[in-house]
């Protein structure tokens, strides 16, 4: 059995994770992918001189899967503030991080400074297993309503009160401690420099059924919905949905390269940065790149409309780059939901993917390296 290669199926974060692990440990692997390019949903176009990623999404450099695969000195990383803006009313309000803003904590209209203080003891205490990341919120006032809710609606792609309290905690605290920010080509720069590592990769080639790889070792590390197609499962949980648009801007709207929220939810638009401003390989010089997420459904007017109100500017003759629908943005671990315990789902079948351990890349990242080292385990028996 341990002669034969491994089959990885899927070629995002969760499948070069698990052919890495697996090669280091001495194993053959091919990975095999239906798309033209690694990465699954971490992916990057390059249009009209504008590097649009596949959903607005940046690196946290300090998560723990990416520091093991020290990857990070590959990626030309730029590091993004550790503040953001809210509008409320038609003011831009800085809160952020007191280590590097210590005076932008103390203005009331973010939250009182006893919420402030709340929200520091929620981070040192654990979340309670059955509550959602709202209920553990909510009594935070203006903390929460104004900056935490829109905030956090940005990461989990969908309101905070869907989502499973302990799991949420992980990643709000992993965005406190962490560094995130985006290489300059790109978030897609970082399977490309983890796919480098793999030796067998077959891009364009769909796989229909498993029943090719009777009597070998494969790891299934699709999306839900190929998963659950190709081992026939049932019930699929509900996976979060996003549209990422991106607009030429004006230079002179803003120079802030910070994350921009609406405090006062009053349109579709749940966060909004010049990110040309961020990190500028992202535009040619002289022009200016706008990305902006919404959730539910909405026309590009309504959008136009909130990004009026947010940014304070006429949004008429804004150019529109592009619009990226992704109805699979991200597993919802709703209350109750937990990370599951193991990887194996039947003989010689293993199954990665961060709907398994957390919605974001370190959990993609970190589901891989389970199913291959549950695999290498389990030859050794």
């Amino acid at each position: 059995m341990s002669d034969k290669p491994v089959a990885v199926i899927g070629a995002g974060l969760a499948g070069l994770s698990a052919a890495i692990t697996l090669q280091e440990a001495g194993r053959e692997v091919f990975i095999y992918d239906g798309s033209d390019r690694v990465g699954g949903r971490v992916a990057t176009d390059y249009i009209d001189g504008f590097t649009l990623d596949r959903g607005f999404q940046l690196i946290n450099a300090k998560y723990p899967e990416l520091i093991r695969l020290e990857v990070m000195s590959e990626l030309d990383f730029i590091f993004a503030p550790r503040t953001i803006d809210v509008c409320i009313g038609e003011k831009r309000v800085a809160l952020g991080d007191p280590r590097s803003s210590p005076f932008a904590g103390l203005n009331p209209a973010t939250g009182s400074l006893i919420q402030k203080l709340g929200f520091l003891t929620y981070l040192l205490r654990s979340a309670r297993a059955g509550n959602s990341v709202e209920d553990e919120l909510r009594h935070l006032g203006n903390l929460y309503s104004r900056v935490l809710k829109p905030f956090l609606a940005g990461v989990f792609l969908t309101s905070p009160a869907s989502v499973n309290a302990v799991i949420g905690k992980g990643l709000i605290t992993s965005f406190i401690s962490g560094k995130p920010g985006l290489p300059r080509k790109g978030v897609g720069a970082l399977p490309a420099a983890l796919a480098a590592r793999v030796h067998k990769i077959e891009l364009k080639h769909h796989i229909d059924s498993l029943s090719q790889f009777d009597n070998q070792q494969v790891i299934v590390a699709t999306d839900l919905t190929t998963a659950a197609q190709l081992l026939d499962i049932a019930n699929v949980p509900k996976l979060a949905a996003s549209t990422t648009w991106y607009h030429e801007v004006p230079e002179e709207l803003t120079a802030s390269a910070r994350l921009l929220v609406d405090g006062e939810n009053r349109g579709p638009v749940i966060n909004s940065i010049v990110i040309s401003n961020l990190a500028s390989s992202y535009s040619a010089p002289g022009r200016s790149l706008l990305a902006s997420t919404t959730l539910d459904f909405a026309s590009e007017s309504e959008v136009r409309r909130h990004l009026a109100i947010m940014w304070a500017a006429h949004t008429g003759e804004w150019s529109l780059i592009a619009k990226y629908d992704i109805p699979k943005s991200l597993p919802i671990f709703a209350i109750g939901n937990q990370s599951a315990a193991s990887s194996q789902v039947s003989e010689n079948v293993y199954v990665a993917g961060d709907y398994r351990t957390a919605p974001s890349q370190n959990g993609a990242l970190l589901s891989g390296r389970l199913a291959a080292q549950e695999l290498l385990l389990d030859q050794r028996r």
